[in-house]
């Protein structure tokens, strides 16, 4: 959990020149990121009342183009919904989105002033990996609303680096069935669970107890990461449940390049 309040004001706190021959070395182009750093007091009035506690550092392209400027949109928007509690669609800028969760705390903490525990929220992304057709970003997080726990995830946000839009988990697949398929057996083998056996007769909690990729795939230098967050087939206690596969036995699987 967070304890400290940031107090520094909205700005870039350092810049991370990452070399794309560390990442692949199919390219000798560079992007040049920055963390930008979102702090509660340079957004909310917090002299008076009590606000939320945000932690919010962000990965962002500075390289000044259009591409750039959609990557970042990407990345900036995964993190508003990360943010957002409430039923209605997330905000559309990482200042609205800190406001309005701020807000939904204010809103508890005046109705139920002795009750009520500060919200927290701390969000942090780092560059994955990074070639000539992806850029794969990883972010973690961490939200408490109240109750016995708060949630923590990671999102991992693969972009197309020639036009700075999201792709889709299917998109990345020549055919995402037989992906699946081949993730299935790995998945059985890592856990010992036979064929012929349920995929759930371990413990696991597969809908409809039938195998599926999780919404979080990833990639590092040499892995695809299949990243299962607490809650989608595991109790939280059991925390995340990973699968990490070799790049070079599964690249045919992919519609991407991924080298």
């Amino acid at each position: 959990m967070i304890n400290t309040k940031p107090n520094t004001g909205l700005k870039s706190i350092f810049y991370l020149v990452i070399f794309l021959g560390f990442y692949s070395c199919d390219t000798k182009e560079t992007l040049t990121f920055e963390k930008q750093n979102f702090a509660t007091d340079s957004l909310l009035d917090c002299e008076t009342v009590d606000c939320a506690l945000l932690e919010i550092n962000l990965l962002k392209v500075v390289d000044g183009n259009q591409i750039s400027d959609a990557i970042n949109k990407e990345i900036e928007g995964v993190a508003c919904a990360i943010l957002n509690i409430g039923e209605n669609e997330p905000e559309a800028t990482m200042e609205q989105a800190i406001r309005e969760f701020n807000s939904s705390y204010r809103e508890i903490s005046d109705e139920f002033p002795d009750e009520i525990v500060p919200y927290e929220a701390s969000i942090d992304c780092d560059l994955s990996f990074q070639c000539k057709s992806l850029v794969s970003v990883i972010m973690d997080s961490y939200i408490f609303t109240g109750g016995a726990h708060g949630y923590g995830g990671v999102s991992f946000i693969n972009i197309a680096a020639s036009t700075g839009k999201q792709i889709p988990n299917k998109e990345l697949f020549k055919n995402y069935t037989e992906f699946e398929s081949y993730a299935e057996k790995a998945f059985r083998k890592a856990h010992k669970i036979p064929e012929e056996q349920s995929i759930n007769s371990t413990g696991f909690l597969f809908e409809d107890d039938k195998f599926s990729l999780p919404e979080n795939i990833g990639f590092t230098q040499h892995e695809v990461l299949i990243y299962y967050n607490p809650y989608e087939i595991s109790s939280y206690a059991e925390g995340p449940i990973e699968l990490k596969l070799n790049k070079e036995e599964v690249a045919s699987f992919f519609a991407v390049e991924i080298f």
